[in-house]
């Protein structure tokens, strides 16, 4: 479609991610008219799919489904993309204080306090956070309190352990990536509250079902979708400036200019104010984009020509207290051939080591695996990785990073229309925030949302989508 006049539609959707694609989809079986406007050549976000032939492939983003995550498996399901357990029978490895161990279960032999300590931790946290209003934590009674504090703080003063502490901080700070600053406690019992899996294994009496995988990845979630949708999506289109008023919007790409009665940003809230916007957003909405820096992961994938781990009796996932890669998992295909173990550089260490050439970050990775593994690690066929900070269009992951002070203050600014602008994307979520069925429920939420004011307006006529100006 030539784009050299104002294209006009009635509503804009910045960002193809799995939020504003579920919303695009929603609008447009309503009947209204959308264009979805993509600053990458791709579809796909913060999920992003590498196909090695064979029938191989990697998910360098967002892979996992959990028990409860009922919109993603649905959408899976309509789409036609089939899901497969995840490969976690098996043995744990365990690199503590330079000592590597094996086990099963949360811990090695000799720990029952420290696992004790956890799942008391973890109960108290849950309960926590069933005092936080759903969608809106800084009305909570005690919500000043928690905001002050941070979850290391609180943890300190419930758990003597040390390996407890480590482990209830990894499990919700897991989802950002390792941030740049401790958390508020207002902001992990937030998490709690919109579901986290880690958590709910943790205080669930009985087994709750294990993590599942999409056969041939996650990003045909968004790529399927971006099919049916056809040219209504415009890839290569950066977004440089909203203009708006009380009752339209123009988007102004690099190369042409969309207008629209309404318009949705899904990207991550530091990537949103990085928009110009004309006029300028309250305050309130502005600071909040400066106050959420995003997290940040190296993932990593190395390949073997089979699961040399399984056959000594290994999951392929390990709890590291030193090195540059202290999580790892298998990431085999359905069929476990290729091999492929996948590992996490977070937090400090993707920091530092992003810093680093290639060959040095493979080194230190595949140092780090001959310790968990043995030598057949340090051999691997292909070694693959993305820095998730370095990408222009992320700038990090997992998500926006929620630090103290920060929900009591601004909070309320978060999913605020502003005129006609709507925000969505999976830190907006109060279901799976930092997840993909975040990103999902965001794109449901926010279509009703505009499909509420839509519907006080006629659409726009087929005339009133002809007619362009300069």
């Amino acid at each position: 479609m030539a784009r050299t006049d104002v294209d006009r539609a009635d509503v804009l959707i910045i960002g193809a991610g799995l939020a504003g694609l579920t919303a695009a989809r929603a609008l447009v079986a309503a009947g209204f008219d959308v264009r979805i406007l993509e600053a990458q050549n791709r579809v796909g976000g913060r999920t992003f799919t590498a196909h090695l032939g064979g029938g191989t492939f990697v998910d360098h983003g967002g892979q996992w489904v959990s028990p409860g995550q009922h919109r993603v498996a649905s959408l899976a399901e309509q789409l036609g993309v089939s899901l497969f357990p995840s490969w976690d029978s098996g043995l744990t490895v365990s690199w503590k204080q330079g000592q590597r161990s094996t086990y099963a279960g949360m811990f090695p032999p000799g720990h029952a306090d420290a696992e004790a300590q956890v799942r008391a931790g973890a109960r108290a946290l849950v309960d926590l956070a069933q005092t936080l209003p759903e969608g809106r934590p800084w009305d909570a009674p005690d919500a000043a309190a928690f905001d002050a504090q941070t979850l290391q703080q609180w943890l300190a003063t419930r758990l003597s352990s040390p390996l407890a502490e480590a482990t209830l901080l990894r499990s919700l700070q897991g989802v950002f990536g390792g941030g740049p600053g401790d958390f508020s406690l207002l902001s992990a019992l937030a998490i709690v509250r919109s579901g986290a899996h880690e958590i709910t294994r943790l205080v669930a009496t009985e087994e709750i079902g294990p993590e599942r995988r999409f056969v041939g990845g996650a990003q045909q979630l968004c790529e399927r979708m971006a099919s049916e949708l056809g040219d209504r999506l415009v890839l290569d289109a950066f977004v440089t400036t909203l203009d708006w008023t009380a009752t339209e919007v123009s988007a102004i790409t690099l190369q042409h200019r969309f207008r629209a009665r309404r318009a949705v940003v899904t990207l991550a809230p530091t990537l949103a104010g990085r928009i110009r916007y004309r006029p300028s957003l309250p305050a309130a909405r502005d600071h909040l984009t400066q106050r959420t820096p995003m997290g940040w992961v190296i993932k990593v994938h190395c390949l073997y020509p089979r699961r040399f781990w399984a056959e000594d009796g290994l999951s392929g996932k390990v709890s590291s207290d030193a090195g540059a890669m202290r999580a790892t998992a298998d990431n085999s295909p359905p069929g476990g051939t290729p091999g492929i173990l996948v590992g996490f550089i977070e937090g400090e260490a993707a920091r530092t080591l992003s810093a680093a050439s290639r060959d040095d970050r493979r080194r230190a990775v595949l140092a780090d695996l001959g310790r968990y593994f043995g030598p057949e690690a340090t051999r691997p066929e292909a070694y693959l990785e993305h820095s998730w900070g370095d990408d222009a269009f992320a700038r990090g992951a997992y998500g926006g990073f929620w630090m103290t002070g920060l929900w009591t203050a601004y909070g309320h600014a978060l999913t605020t229309p502003i005129g006609p602008l709507h925000w969505a994307g999976t830190e907006t979520s109060p279901e799976w925030n930092g997840k993909l069925e975040g990103a999902i429920a965001s794109g449901v939420r926010v279509a009703e949302a505009v499909l509420a004011e839509l519907r006080g307006a006629p659409a726009l006529t087929a005339r009133e989508r002809s007619q362009s100006s300069r």
